[in-house]
C-alpha cells in the first residue's frame, strides 16, 4: 500500500496494490485551488503506480462550483487521458444530495458516454463502487 497525505488540499491518497485502485478521500471541502492541486497530485501518483482505477470519495468534498465542475470535466479528465493514454475507470462515491445534483444537472447519460478512454460511475455505496472497479478490471 502507498499512502500520501496532501494536507494543503484536504486530501488523502491510498493506492491499494491488492486491488490496483487509487483511493482519493477528501476529508473536508477544498477551495478551488486545493481541489485542482489535489486532483493533479492524484494524477501524478496514479502515473507513478501505473493504475487505471480510481475511487473518488467525494462525500466530504461535497459539490464544487460550476467553474470547478467544468474544469474537472473539460480540462482534468481530458488531461488524464492524454497523459495516461489508456482507458481509466473512475468510481465516484457521493452523498444522496450530490447524487441528485449529478443526475439533474450533469446527467448520467453524459457521464456514461463521457469518453472512450474515461469510464465514470456514480455510487452511493463504497462497496458498490469498488465492486464496479474490480468488475471493470476483470472485463478489461
Amino acid at each position: 500500500m502507498v499512502e500520501r497525505e496532501i494536507i494543503e488540499s484536504n486530501l488523502h491518497l491510498t493506492y491499494r496494490r491488492d486491488l490496483d485502485i487509487l483511493f482519493l478521500r477528501w476529508y473536508r471541502s477544498p477551495d478551488s485551488t486545493q481541489l485542482r492541486q489535489g486532483y493533479l497530485q492524484a494524477l501524478d501518483m496514479a502515473k507513478e503506480v501505473k493504475t487505471a482505477y480510481y475511487m473518488f470519495d467525494l462525500r466530504s468534498r461535497g459539490q464544487v462550483s460550476a467553474e470547478d465542475e467544468a474544469w474537472l470535466l473539460q480540462r482534468f479528465f481530458p488531461s488524464m487521458e492524454e497523459e495516461c493514454s489508456h482507458k481509466s475507470y473512475c468510481a465516484n462515491l457521493v452523498t444522496p444530495t450530490h447524487f441528485n445534483h449529478i443526475r439533474d444537472k450533469v446527467g448520467f447519460e453524459y457521464l456514461d458516454q463521457y469518453s472512450d478512454l474515461t469510464k465514470m460511475g456514480i455510487f452511493l455505496s463504497e462497496q458498490d463502487a469498488v465492486a464496479w472497479l474490480l468488475k471493470s478490471r476483470a472485463d478489461r
